[in-house]
Order: structure tokens, then C-alpha cells, then sequence
């Protein structure tokens, strides 16, 4: 296992405003956008990996529609929001390789062989069309029952996707957090991630030894957060 953090115990939550967004949407976009805009933050964190961040502004950078898409994904949004504006933008999240790695591992006979219709929760309106329309609490309601239908029923996969995730985003924001504290540097990080992991994430910071305990029970490897030192943003 790799070095963990080093974790003082106190409330790193004071350090960090957390933003819940939703993947995908324009309204979700905005919000990143404007929030980036009145913070002027020094510090920015999203809910992305080196490798999907790579994907992500690559296909932007090459699509066609540049400029007119609306569904362009809203952390990427996040670092364009940042145009030239001196801020260190920081990739929290686990890999996707990784994810899908401990998945497998973490995988029991019984949730391979459970019959697909009894894990799939349909919702009856449309998740996407309600934030864009302001329904932000609506949407975060009914992801919360997708949640724990998965926690019921794929365990293993939730415990990946969202408990391992969180303590390790917890660990990455604390990481930062020290570093400007160790240099004496007023600390608050503006950090963007998806609203079904905002609530666990900030208990974590707020109780700072369960993160080093979380690790150490999920015996989940850590690395320091990727540190993109700048975004320069093409002209529209």
C-alpha cells in the first residue's frame, strides 16, 4: 500500500466548499461556471482522473459542435471556468481502471448471479430534464433511492462507487487542505463533485481520523491528487 496522508485531527470541512453537480447538463455547467466566477478560488478540485479529464477535453477540444453543445460535462466546464485566472486545479477521484479493477475483486457469486431486473431502478421522469428545470433536491431524492437499491442488492459495487470513493477524495481534499496549511496559506478549495457523494465527503473532513481508518479498512492504496497547474480556454 502506498504512504498514507498525512491527517491532523481537525475539521478540514472549514477548508472546503463542496458543490454538488449533476453529470451532463447545461444548468449543472452554469453552476460550476458562475460559482468559479464569484469564488475567484485558488485552489479547485473535481470529481475527475487523469484519464477521464484527458477524454473529456479531448473530445471536446475535437467536436464539431464546440461552443453549442449542451452537454458538454460540467467538470470539464469547471476547469474552462477558470480561463486564465492563476488556480491550481487538483483530480480527486479514483481511476476508472482502478474502480473497475476493485469491483471485480470485490464481486461475491451471489451478486453475479442476482437476476438483473431486481437491481434496475427505473424512474419515471427524467433525471436530466429536472436540474435543468430547477429541480436539483428532486433529482438528488430519487438518486439517493438508486443508491441504496444498488446498496441492497450489489454491495460490492456500491462500496466501490461510492463508500471507497468517498474516503479517498476525503484523503486527497485533507491533502491539499495540509499542504497550504503547511505553508502557512489560507486554504479553502472549491471542490465539484457529484451530489450523491457531497454529505459523506464532508462528514470525512470534518472527522479527519475515520478517513485514515476507511483506508486502512477498504485497504485502499493512496496517491496524491494530479495537480493540473493550468487550463489555457481555445476562444469560442
Amino acid at each position: 500500500m502506498s504512504k498514507q496522508p498525512i491527517i491532523h485531527n481537525i475539521d478540514y470541512s472549514k477548508h472546503v466548499e463542496l458543490v454538488g453537480t449533476a453529470h451532463f447538463t447545461k444548468r449543472s455547467l452554469n453552476d460550476v461556471h458562475n460559482t468559479v466566477k464569484n469564488r475567484k478560488p485558488k485552489d479547485i478540485a473535481i470529481e475527475l482522473d487523469w484519464t477521464r479529464f484527458n477524454l473529456l477535453n479531448s473530445a471536446c477540444v475535437r467536436c464539431p459542435r464546440r461552443g453549442f453543445c449542451y452537454e458538454k460535462c460540467e467538470f470539464v466546464g469547471a476547469t474552462e471556468a477558470l480561463g486564465n485566472v492563476d488556480a491550481n486545479i487538483w483530480l480527486i477521484d479514483m481511476s476508472e481502471k482502478e474502480i473497475q479493477e476493485r469491483i471485480r475483486y470485490n464481486l461475491t457469486f451471489r451478486e453475479l448471479i442476482q437476476p438483473r431486473q431486481q437491481i434496475i431502478f427505473r424512474l419515471p421522469e427524467n433525471p436530466i430534464w429536472l436540474w435543468e428545470h430547477g429541480y436539483k433536491n428532486h433529482v438528488i431524492e430519487n438518486s439517493k433511492k438508486r443508491i441504496e437499491i444498488l446498496r441492497r442488492y450489489q454491495p460490492s459495487v456500491w462500496k466501490v462507487l461510492i463508500d471507497e470513493r468517498n474516503a479517498l477524495m476525503a484523503a486527497r481534499l485533507a491533502w491539499i487542505i495540509q499542504q497550504n496549511l503547511n505553508k502557512d496559506k489560507d486554504s479553502k478549495i472549491l471542490a465539484f463533485v457529484g451530489a450523491a457523494h457531497v454529505e459523506d465527503v464532508k462528514k470525512l473532513l470534518q472527522e479527519p481520523k475515520t478517513i485514515e481508518e476507511q483506508l486502512n479498512y477498504f485497504n485502499l492504496p493512496y496517491t496524491p491528487p494530479f495537480q493540473v497547474k493550468r487550463v489555457q480556454v481555445a476562444a469560442s
